[in-house]
This record gives C-alpha cells, structure tokens and sequence, in this order.
C-alpha cells in the first residue's frame, strides 16, 4: 500500500511539472501572437523595406537575412558534424582519449553565446579582414551549434541497430560502404530531427550574430560577403534603440514572425523526416 501510494503522489507530481512546463510555453507563446500576430501577417510589415527614422517600416531583408544564414550555418556545420559523428560512433575506441573529446564537446556546448560572437569578431571580421557580413557570422554559428549537432548525430547513427551493420558485412559489403549505405540511410530520420534544434537557436540567436553579420540593412544581402540584419538581431537593435516611432510595433511583430517561421522550420522538418522513414519503410517491404 505504501507502494502504491508513493505511485501515484510521484504521478501526481510529474504530471503536474509537466502541465506546469507546457502551460508556461503556452502562455509564452500566445503573450507573442497576441501582441504582433497582426503586425506580423500584414504584408505591408513582411513584405517591406525598413526606415531608419520613419515609422511604418519593413522587415524584408532581416527575414531574408536569417534563412540565408540558417542555410549557410547548416551547409558549413552539417557536413563536419555527420563526419565527427561517424568516427565517434563508428570508429573511436572508448578511452581517454574519446572521453575528453566528449567532454570538450560538452563543455563548448554550455559556453555563453557572446564569448562565441566576440570569438568571431576576432577571427573572422577582423583577422580575416571580412568586415561584417553572412559568411562570418555562419562560421560562428556553425562553431556555437557544432557540439549539439555533433553529439545528436552521434546519438541517431548509435539508435541504429547492430543487426543491420551484421547482416551487411555479411553480405560482404566492407565497414565504410555499410556505414555508407545502411547506418546513414537508417539515421538520417534521426540526423533530420538533430537538425531542427540548431536551426531554431540560429534564427533566434543575437548576441552572437551583432558582432559579425551587422544589424541595420535596407537591401536584401546578395553575396556571404555582404553585411546582413538577421531578425532577431533587428529585433534587439530596434528595442535598445528605438529611433522609430513605432518600435513596439516592429519588435512584437518581428518577434510573432520569427516565431512562426521557427514553427514552419519545425514542422516542415519533421514531416520530411516521418515521409523519409515511410518511404523507406515501404521500399524495405515485400516486391
């Protein structure tokens, strides 16, 4: 009976942090689409050209501005991190050796996103001697979200079945054409979904794009070389600064935008991942 009553007062407990947690989101996230939902969807907002000093200006370029850097920081940071993934989970013996790359990479992880801007102000904007622009502030990004999307790919590619990697070999395939054709095929639903968290914290990242990518345009960035605004770097600089009129209004509806375009991101990543895993799950079936 003391079992059983431990139970359910530990349910109870769980059950009510866990409203708690998903009651604190939703209030976080109705409080922002209900203060610029409709600045948000008004095309005149989306669609526009920002004003330095007038009121009723745009958005345009810092939207642009942060789909181009997600796209590069992923182009940049993916590639390295499926290639670390593979050696840790593939290759690395367990060791001294493997345990302090893994605490390093942990230890990156938990590091503040400025020291990482102040890093890429250093290197890239003034070493490098590539002013403020897109490519600058990708590189940094791909350094700050490299260690999250490293060790998820790891943990996707290690949710693979040895039985597969087995019968392959048996087969008489060789360890890298496996790797090649089965455990990445069999990971990428999982490598999809790895993906998501960094592409949401790059498009709401700030402190670390105000020191390399700028944060006042009027044009839309053609070229990595060209200086950009990120929307919530935007967002920041027309709050602290404020020499709109109506700044509010651009602040809460940049923010319900950015909101929005995350949830797309989200959503639209995830889809790709489950009609991926369908697909392969239909193709695995009988001929």
């Amino acid at each position: 009976m003391k079992a059983k009553r431990a139970d359910r007062i530990a349910t109870g407990i769980f059950w009510a942090l866990g409203l708690m947690t998903v009651g604190i989101l939703a209030f976080i996230i109705i409080e922002i689409l209900a203060r610029g939902l409709l600045t948000a969807i008004n095309p005149k907002f989306f669609l526009g050209k920002p004003e330095a000093i007038k009121a009723g200006g745009g958005i345009m370029p810092m939207i642009v501005s942060s789909l181009y850097l997600a796209a590069l920081t992923i182009i940049i940071s993916l590639p390295i991190a499926i290639g670390a993934a593979i050696y840790m989970a593939e290759y690395a013996r367990k060791g001294k050796v493997n345990n302090f790359i893994r605490f390093c990479l942990d230890s990156l992880a938990t590091l503040p996103s400025i020291v990482f801007g102040l890093f890429g102000l250093a290197l890239f904007v003034t070493y490098f001697r590539w002013s403020y622009c897109l490519l600058a502030g990708a590189f940094t990004l791909a350094i700050l979200n490299l260690p999250i999307l490293l060790r998820s790919t790891e943990e996707a590619i290690k949710l693979v079945p040895d039985s597969y990697r087995e019968a392959s070999m048996c087969l008489g395939a060789s360890r890298w054409t496996t790797i090649r054709q089965v455990v990445i095929p069999s990971a990428l639903p999982g490598i999809i979904t790895a993906t998501i968290l960094p592409i949401g914290r790059i498009m709401g990242e700030s402190a670390a794009i105000i020191y390399t990518t700028g944060l006042f345009i009027r044009s839309i960035p053609a070229s990595p070389f060209n200086t950009a605004a990120p929307l919530a770097g935007y967002i920041w600089y027309a709050q602290s600064e404020a020499l709109v009129p109506d700044y509010r209004q651009i602040v809460n509806g940049g923010a319900a935008l950015l909101l929005i375009i995350v949830f797309a991101i989200y959503f639209l990543a995830r889809w790709a991942g489950r009609r991926y895993q369908k697909k392969k799950l239909l193709g695995a079936g009988p001929k």
